[in-house]
């Protein structure tokens, strides 16, 4: 934004610096006066269409977003706190989490121990469990989106989360979400289901311990062709009947996020981490010194 524009959305929240940006907006730290607070704004910019925006599309987009993420109430999960219209652009508000990606934290180490990795999936699950629980689908589960804070596990960025009971109506929509972490049967072109979300979350976890994603083909999106089966794991140790249980290519197989949230609470109690019951609203903190090197 230049700097002889004003900076000041809904006279509340002045914008201070821009922190991402991704293929649907780019994200701002902003002062929220009101509260004396600072926040996290997601600007989100129409796709063009040859001379055109579509306004229309962004604003769906948006309403869909910060409905779907203001349904949920869990410190896995991002807060969103409002959203505004202003000059014709869109913005979300949401909670500031002051933390790096998995994805950053992976490439910066290799790849993470396998107990830490049982601990973000144990937390991020717990999170994941009670988006599904409200009838909220993310679709787009990968490192990228996942915030570690050293005491928090955050999933973020639910631009292209939809409710359940509507999923069913999209299957003639194309697919969206990250090559290397969208479920075989969504690139079959079969709607997002809870399943869906596991095989992703079972991606992420993969990526985590072996700091690569689990296919050696990613598949093609314009396609939707499938990825090739996915390589077994090399380094996940207690790991591996979790990630080859949620990397089930057919859904019906697949690791349920009970039998999960089973498995991650064992393996954890095993290495010593005691962890509370998963609960749709749990929560805890990293193992003293976990992302300090």
């Amino acid at each position: 934004m230049k700097a002889d524009r004003a900076q000041l959305l809904g006279d509340r929240y002045r914008l201070i610096s821009p922190l991402g940006q991704g293929g649907m907006g780019i994200v701002w730290r902003a002062h929220d006066r009101r509260l004396a607070r600072d926040v996290a704004i997601k600007e989100l910019r129409p796709a063009q269409h040859g001379d055109r925006f579509d306004v229309h599309t962004a604003r769906r987009h948006a309403l869909r977003e910060a409905r779907s993420a203001a349904r949920l109430s869990h410190p896995a999960i991002v807060t969103v706190h409002d959203l505004l219209e202003e000059d014709g652009r869109l913005w979300i508000v949401m909670e500031l989490v002051e933390a790096l990606t998995l994805q950053a934290t992976a490439w910066h180490l290799g790849r993470l121990p396998v107990h830490w990795t049982a601990w973000i999936g144990f937390h991020l699950l717990s999170g994941l469990r009670h988006a599904h629980a409200a009838g909220v689908l993310h679709r787009d589960i990968k490192p990228g989106n996942v915030l570690l804070t050293g005491e928090r596990v955050v999933l973020s960025d639910f631009g292209i989360a939809v409710l359940q009971d509507e999923s069913s109506h999209t299957t003639t929509m194309p697919v969206v979400g990250s090559p290397g972490y969208i479920a075989p049967e969504r690139l079959r072109g079969h709607p997002a289901t809870q399943a869906a979300d596991m095989w992703s979350f079972g991606a992420t976890l993969y990526f985590s311990v072996e700091g690569r994603p689990p296919a050696s083909d990613g598949g093609d999106l314009l396609s939707a062709r499938p990825p090739e089966q996915h390589r077994p794991p090399r380094r996940a140790g207690a790991l591996r009947t979790l990630l080859q249980g949620l990397l089930e290519p057919d859904p019906a197989e697949r690791l349920t996020s009970d039998q999960a949230a089973v498995l991650l609470s064992e393996l954890l109690r095993k290495e010593g981490i005691a962890v509370p019951p998963m609960r749709l609203t749990g929560s805890g903190i990293f193992p003293p010194g976990a992302f300090t090197m």
